[in-house]
């Protein structure tokens, strides 16, 4: 599947969660819409990307190079996350 379409489809379960967020090193957090994240993709933003959602919802797809940690699990793995990297969670 194309990135793009990738990012569509996370778009539209974002959407549904209502969950789009960035955070940065110093703890902003801010909601992204899917055009706004790829613009920053494209243009080589240093960014880690996190897919919350659930083990089943991911065997549909996710965005190229993000990691799945799902929501349950997100507050127990957060002390293995970088803090020196602009993370979004999707």
């Amino acid at each position: 599947m194309r990135a793009r379409q990738m990012v569509t489809r996370a778009g539209t379960t974002l959407a549904m969660l209502g969950l789009v967020l960035a955070a940065s090193a110093a703890a902003q957090t801010q909601r992204l819409d899917v055009d706004e994240l790829k613009a920053q993709l494209d243009a080589g933003a240093e960014v880690l990307l996190i897919d919350v959602r659930e083990d089943y919802e991911v065997e549909s797809g996710s965005i190229p190079g993000s990691i799945h940690i799902p929501v349950g699990e997100l507050e127990a793995r957060m002390p293995d996350i970088p803090k020196d990297v602009r993370l979004v969670f999707f």
